[in-house]
């Protein structure tokens, strides 16, 4: 009988611990942070290729900022609101007012490479500039995001 009581109280103690009411759910992984100034190329349905610049800010996992075009010697600021998750992809929407009063949104997504500092996509319209598509390169060329060019540095992808 004693013997059956110790295996009794020795398979108690393997079982209680998986009954206590917790589980062990992997954190999520943080996703990489974007921010910061890019410099690239942007490839145009409509406009053709033009050099492009963003300044992007991030809080936690969505991201956001500007991106300039020049196309045809043209200045266009577009707006941007992105989504990033832990595999470093990224998702939202671009919105472009263009001369003339007309306001295009367009649907981005991408991938930002850790090694490259490279945060590359495309887009495609959603409302307005009907059937426009395009793709994006761009590299990082600081993180954190300051607005005043004094602040800036030159060398590789440090601080801005």
């Amino acid at each position: 009988m004693a013997l059956r009581t110790v295996a009794s109280f020795a398979c108690l103690l393997l079982v209680l611990p998986s009954c206590n009411g917790t589980t062990n759910t992997p954190t999520p992984t943080a996703p990489t942070n974007i921010s910061g100034d890019y410099a690239g190329t942007v490839v145009d349905s409509a406009s053709g290729s033009s050099a492009a610049t963003a300044l992007l800010a991030q809080h936690g996992s969505t991201a956001g900022g500007t991106i300039t075009t020049a196309p045809g010697g043209v200045t266009l600021v577009s707006s941007l609101a992105l989504g990033i998750d832990s595999s470093n992809a990224v998702s939202g929407t671009m919105v472009q007012d263009l001369p003339g009063g007309v306001t295009c949104s367009f649907a981005v997504t991408g991938t930002y490479s850790t090694t490259s500092a490279v945060l590359a996509g495309s887009y495609h319209a959603i409302t307005g500039c009907t059937g426009q598509t395009g793709t994006y390169t761009m590299t990082q060329s600081c993180t954190d995001t300051v607005t005043s060019s004094d602040r800036r540095s030159a060398l590789g992808v440090p601080k801005c």
